[in-house]
């Protein structure tokens, strides 16, 4: 896996750039609170920040139902099964993007949001890349990171 760029991702639609430019208010700001699932039958965690931002795991634009969760990897897509949401609390958001897996044919792309420039919270589900909602409850604003078709693919590549 690899991150996409920037450039990617706003290549991938001309709405992109205006939706980056709404997440990225999520930079700077703390991780305060991840609520946790009580059953595979709950809504996934929701993550909380300190500048009033929440995000929450969907399984597409349109909010159809679908499993989803949150897993925590490296910038290579490496999943860190010893860390926890948990760990992250109090810790900065430093960037917002897509990690692309080129061996997935169904859902490549992997939206996340990396905190202390280590950690990368990835919605996923079982076919791949999830959706994040991010909701900032301040001015009663969303935005998605969504799905992506990237317009370059290599397959096999990482």
């Amino acid at each position: 896996m690899r991150k996409l760029t920037r450039t990617e991702i706003e290549a991938c639609g001309a709405a992109m750039p205006e939706t980056m430019r709404f997440h990225d208010q999520l930079v700077g700001s703390k991780l305060i609170r991840a609520t946790g699932r009580r059953g595979r039958t709950q809504p996934p965690p929701v993550l909380y920040f300190d500048d009033g931002g929440c995000l929450r795991t969907q399984f597409d634009d349109e909010c159809n139902p679908g499993e989803t969760e949150w897993m925590i990897c490296d910038a290579q897509g490496h999943t860190m099964n010893v860390v926890k949401l948990t760990d992250l609390i109090g810790l900065p958001v430093t960037g917002i993007g897509y990690l692309l897996d080129p061996d997935n044919d169904l859902r490549p792309v992997i939206p996340y949001v990396e905190i202390a420039e280590s950690f990368h919270v990835c919605a996923i589900c079982r076919e791949g890349g999830a959706v994040i909602c991010h909701h900032r409850a301040q001015d009663d604003s969303w935005d998605l990171l969504c799905e992506l078709k990237p317009k370059t693919q290599t397959k096999g590549k990482s």
